[in-house]
């Protein structure tokens, strides 16, 4: 009987224990710092970066072939396009991922960037 009722009270602790960390951890959360969101480059900036970052890899694709051969003059040639924008490397990639996860909107701005060229190459 009395290790009875020393495993109900045990029990009773150990839950009563849970119910306090549980509640330490959803605290501990709310008071911590707010949680960074994700900018995403508007949309028509987007496109016209888009026109140049495509532009500028089809170039070393075609005049190196193989990436190994034009990774680093890729890289520093996508630096000045972003620079030239005022955005991050980080922020064109997490913006071309939201844009891409929209296939809608992303076959509309594929078709912009196509457009673009093509009015350039009529000039």
């Amino acid at each position: 009987m009395e290790n009875e009722k020393y495993a109900v009270l045990m029990t009773g602790n150990l839950v009563q224990s849970c119910k306090l960390f549980l509640i330490g951890v959803l605290l501990a959360g709310a008071c911590s710092s707010p949680s960074i969101k994700k900018t995403y480059i508007q949309k028509e900036k987007m496109i016209g970066i888009m026109a140049e970052v495509y532009l500028v890899e089809m170039h070393y694709q075609k005049a190196y072939g193989l990436p190994q051969f034009y990774k680093a003059p890729l890289d520093s040639a996508l630096e000045k396009i972003f620079l030239r924008h005022q955005v991050s490397k980080l922020s064109y990639e997490q913006s071309f991922r939201y844009y891409a996860s929209r296939p809608d909107d992303f076959q509309e701005m594929n078709e912009r960037v196509i457009q673009q060229y093509n009015s350039q190459l009529v000039k």
